[in-house]
């Protein structure tokens, strides 16, 4: 996984070869078929391995924030983030035809968790919780089509302008999510 994660990264995925891959890993070539039944498996693995990871590390850094909108709002410019820091490997993400549902999946857990947090205190007036995260999910993934086809500029600005909107649709007043979605965004803290 690592050996394609890397080549993927080098050359795109279009690029990607079995060998390549092989290789870079040291194992013989059938070895590749005791593990993977051929090479969209293995980009459905990373895709899936990444974007678990990636939830993971986000969700955790959003639980461990005290309020529930700046919290959202980092976890929303955070996965931005993704789509111009890492290109390659977002780009395989968006352009699987159940993108949404995947990162919608993966975002699930620490996501709805900060939803009814935010209800819950008052934060957020969000009427259909499901709805939402629906909502908010292919917000994010579309933004990062956007971002990787040239449409968006990639960067802070780009990031903080889709959190503002996102706490605007969760009852956040316009001033207050300006503020928040434009807060420092911390490095992403290493969790166990």
């Amino acid at each position: 996984m690592a050996a394609a994660r890397s080549t993927i990264a080098g050359s795109g995925i279009d690029a990607l070869r079995i060998s390549d891959v092989t290789a870079r890993a040291d194992v013989g070539f059938g070895t590749f078929y005791s593990y993977f039944e051929n090479k969209d498996a293995l980009v459905e693995a990373i895709v899936a391995q990444a974007l678990e990871s990636l939830a993971s590390m986000i969700g955790q850094a959003a639980q461990d924030e005290s309020d529930p909108a700046v919290a959202a709002a980092a976890a929303y410019r955070r996965f931005l983030r993704f789509g111009w820091k890492e290109p390659e490997l977002a780009s395989v993400l968006v352009d699987r035809y159940h993108a949404e549902g995947q990162f919608e999946q993966a975002v699930q857990p620490w996501a709805m968790d900060t939803l009814r947090r935010g209800i819950s205190c008052g934060r957020f007036d969000i009427t259909n919780i499901e709805l939402c995260l629906s909502s908010v999910a292919a917000s994010a993934v579309a933004a990062i089509r956007a971002i990787l086809s040239g449409r968006l500029e990639p960067g802070p600005a780009v990031e903080s302008a889709g959190a503002e909107m996102m706490l605007r649709s969760f009852g956040i007043d316009a001033d207050e999510a300006r503020s928040i979605a434009n807060l420092d965004l911390p490095a992403l803290a290493a969790h166990t």
